[in-house]
C-alpha cells in the first residue's frame, strides 16, 4: 500500500537536513549573497530537479555536462514534481527533494546559509508551478540556439498593464572579468549574461526569470530590484500568451539581425529578413527593395493587440480550411 503524504512527511522530517529549512516563506526575499558560481550550481540543481521533471527534457544549464542526480533518481523527482502540481505542498516538495542521495550530498558541502538559500532558489522555481503563479512553464521549439528544444512562460490567467508578477523573477550575479573568463562558454551557456550600462558590468541573470524569451514586441519589461529583477506587466495578456521581455537592440547580432522572435517573424525582420531576401534573390526577383521598403512605411498598418488578434484568427480559419541578453538594467 502508497504510504500516506502525512506519513512520508514526518519520515522524510526525520531525515531532513536541517530543520531550519522547514521554516519559509513561498515568496522568498529578492536578497541573496551567491556568488556567480553557487548562483549557477544552485540553478542547475534546481532546475534539474523541477523544470527538467516537468517538461522531460534538460533546460538550459550553466554546466550542461554535468550530471546532478542519478538516474535512478529521475522518476523520484518526477513523481514529486507531479504530486506537488496537484497539491501545492511547499514543504513536501522540499522534504522530499532534500532527501534524495543526491541532493543530500550537494547540501552537505553548503554552510546552513548556503543550504537556505538554495532552498530559496528551489522556491522559487516550485512557484512556476503554483496554483496562484497566474503563469507556467511550457515547451518552445522556436530557437535555433536551443536546437529548437528549449521552453517558455505563458499566462494562465489575464494580467493587466502595469501588474507585477509576484510569483516570477530574475536573479542577478556580477561577474568581474576574471568570472566571466572562468564561468562562460561562447554558444555553450552564455544564454543569460547581460551587460549593465548603469554599474559598467556583466551580470549573469538566472532564475525562472531566465525562461521568459525575449520579443521585439515584448510583454512585460524587468524592473530592477537589488539582486533580483521582478516581471512588470506591459501590455495585457490572456491566458495562453507568453511572457516576454526585450532583451536590447543588439542582443541578437547588430541590430538584432540574427533575432528569431515572432513579431520578426511576423515582420519579416531579424533572421527572417536573410531567409526572404534568399528567397527573393533565387527566384530572381527584380522588386526595388528600396521602394518596397519605402511602400512598407508609408502604408503599413500599426500592431495593435486586436489587429494582432483578428490576424491570427483568420490564419487559423484559413489552415482549417478544405482547400488547404544587451542593456538591461541601465
Amino acid at each position: 500500500m502508497k504510504p500516506s503524504s502525512a506519513h512520508r512527511k514526518a519520515e522524510d522530517e526525520a531525515n531532513f537536513p536541517s530543520t531550519a529549512l522547514l521554516s519559509f516563506r513561498d515568496l522568498p526575499s529578492g536578497d541573496h549573497t551567491l556568488t556567480p558560481q553557487e548562483l549557477c550550481y544552485f540553478d542547475d540543481m534546481a532546475t534539474t530537479l523541477i523544470i527538467d521533471s516537468v517538461l522531460n527534457f534538460q533546460t538550459h544549464k550553466m554546466h550542461p555536462r554535468k550530471r546532478y542526480i542519478k538516474q535512478d533518481e529521475r522518476m523520484m523527482t518526477v513523481n514529486i514534481m507531479r504530486e506537488f502540481r496537484e497539491a501545492n505542498d511547499f514543504s513536501l516538495a522540499l522534504m522530499e527533494f532534500f532527501s534524495l542521495r543526491s541532493v543530500k550530498d550537494f547540501l552537505s558541502r553548503l554552510t546552513l546559509q548556503k543550504q537556505l538559500e538554495f532552498r530559496d532558489h528551489m522556491i522559487r522555481f516550485l512557484n512556476v508551478f503554483s496554483m496562484k503563479a497566474g503563469f507556467t512553464i511550457d515547451t518552445c521549439n522556436r530557437y535555433a540556439a536551443e536546437q529548437n528544444m528549449g521552453a517558455k512562460l505563458v499566462a494562465t490567467r489575464h494580467w493587466q498593464r502595469g501588474e507585477k508578477i509576484e510569483r516570477l523573477c530574475g536573479v542577478i550575479s556580477e561577474l568581474d572579468d576574471q568570472e566571466e573568463q572562468q564561468i562562460l562558454r561562447p554558444g555553450l551557456n552564455d544564454f543569460s549574461v547581460m551587460y549593465s550600462m548603469r554599474k559598467k558590468c556583466a551580470q549573469l541573470w538566472l532564475g525562472p526569470g531566465a525562461y521568459i524569451n525575449h520579443d521585439c514586441r515584448p510583454s512585460c519589461r524587468f524592473v530592477p530590484n537589488g539582486h533580483t529583477a521582478s516581471i512588470q506587466v506591459s501590455r495585457d495578456l490572456k491566458p495562453g500568451d507568453e511572457i516576454t521581455c526585450f532583451y536590447g537592440e543588439d542582443f541578437f547580432g547588430e541590430n538584432n539581425e540574427k533575432c528569431e522572435c515572432m513579431t520578426c517573424e511576423r515582420r519579416g525582420k531579424g533572421v527572417f529578413a536573410s531567409r526572404e531576401e534568399n528567397s527573393d534573390n533565387a527566384s530572381g526577383s527584380s522588386v526595388d527593395m528600396d521602394d518596397t521598403h519605402t511602400t512598407q512605411l508609408k502604408y503599413g498598418l500599426r500592431e495593435t493587440d486586436s489587429r494582432l488578434c483578428r490576424s491570427s484568427i483568420t490564419r487559423c480559419k484559413f489552415l482549417q480550411s478544405p482547400a488547404v541578453f544587451m542593456s538591461f538594467f541601465s
